[in-house]
């Protein structure tokens, strides 16, 4: 599976969870068996069948030290990039944990949400997204996953309410970010890369699903203005814009008609004229408006390049003779 857009997206805000120190006191037979254990653990933080057996021994079940093995697994698996290994504790620990510490169970679920970034699995970020969501709504990590995973998961629907649930959604947190006051901690250059600009991306995908193509267009022109190497914004705003430049042509032929249709010059047919022309013109510059993106898009390459030309080519061809003759210098000007 390809890796999603965002999974390069790093965690902004890190949690830490430490192993407490072994408190003083007069343990029972079993209590010092349990702490024996989670000294062993703790002295081989990644050994499985050190933890397994630590934490699935009934009698350490009210092990002050057992929720916190959980955790310190997670340092040691997270860092080295054990993405299945990763989400499976996160599960486990949702599962195996009846009354978790708050940040704790925060820090767990937010490292199964990157798992399932690494691993390029939508319904895992989702699923853990929407979790650490219920937690914390003002989390800026999980809006971010769950915001910019929602566009890839809407194109994977079929079902007609699921595509309204997900674009609405979709909406809802892009506005959220975009609301929201950029963290002192974190650069501006950063914030508008990795939030501001993929959120107006979102905002545009949402209204380019709901056909609204100028605001689609309006939003991904943001993106691309703070982020010029998004590729798929700079395609999908020239989607949009063909759109846009299709509504513009429709009334042509019917103008067209009219002028023709007045056989007798004069007033009426001037008039009938100057309303043609008019039309041309707006479709000629809508339609020369939707090849500048589309060309840069192409000039980026791969698939979407590749899709993207495909689009250029049929805008193109109509004012060149019904040749590419001149499209491929025109892409070269637009590669940035």
């Amino acid at each position: 599976m390809k890796k999603l857009g965002i999974a390069g997206f790093s965690t902004l805000f890190c949690l830490a969870s430490a192993m407490p120190v072994m408190a003083q006191a007069q343990p029972s037979a079993t209590e010092v068996a349990c702490n024996n254990k989670a000294r062993a653990l703790y002295a081989k933080p990644d050994d499985m069948k050190l933890f397994d057996d630590f934490v699935n021994d009934p009698t350490c079940k009210d092990s002050m030290y057992r929720e916190p093995a959980y955790s310190q697994l997670m340092q040691k698996l997270v860092p080295a990039m054990k993405w299945k290994e990763v989400y499976d504790l996160s599960i486990r620990y949702e599962r195996e944990v009846p009354n978790p510490n708050a940040g704790t169970k925060k820090y767990m679920i937010s490292s199964g949400m990157t798992a399932g970034s690494g691993l390029g699995d939508l319904d895992k970020i989702l699923e853990m997204g929407e979790k650490i969501l219920v937690i914390d709504p003002m989390d800026l990590n999980a809006i971010v996953f769950v915001s910019n995973s929602l566009p890839d998961k809407y194109l994977k629907l079929t079902d007609q309410a699921a595509k309204d649930k997900n674009l609405n959604r979709a909406q809802e947190l892009a506005k959220q970010l975009l609301a929201m006051k950029r963290p002192e901690q974190l650069p501006e250059q950063t914030w508008q890369q990795s939030v501001v600009g993929p959120a107006h991306a979102v905002l545009g995908f949402v209204a380019l699903q709901r056909l609204q193509y100028p605001e689609a267009s309006g939003e991904y022109q943001q993106a691309v203005k703070i982020n010029p190497k998004d590729q798929m914004s700079w395609f999908r705003d020239g989607t949009a814009r063909v759109y846009i430049a299709s509504a513009a042509q429709k009334p042509l032929k019917d103008l067209y008609d009219a002028v023709n249709a007045i056989t007798v010059a004069g007033p009426e047919r001037d008039a009938a004229i100057e309303k043609r022309d008019a039309a041309v013109k707006e479709y000629t510059e809508k339609r020369d408006a939707a090849m500048e993106p589309l060309a840069t898009a192409a000039a980026m390459g791969g698939p979407v390049g590749s899709a993207a030309k495909t689009q250029l080519e049929s805008l193109w061809k109509p004012p060149h003779n019904d040749t590419t003759e001149g499209m491929d210098e025109f892409i070269a000007k637009h590669k940035i």
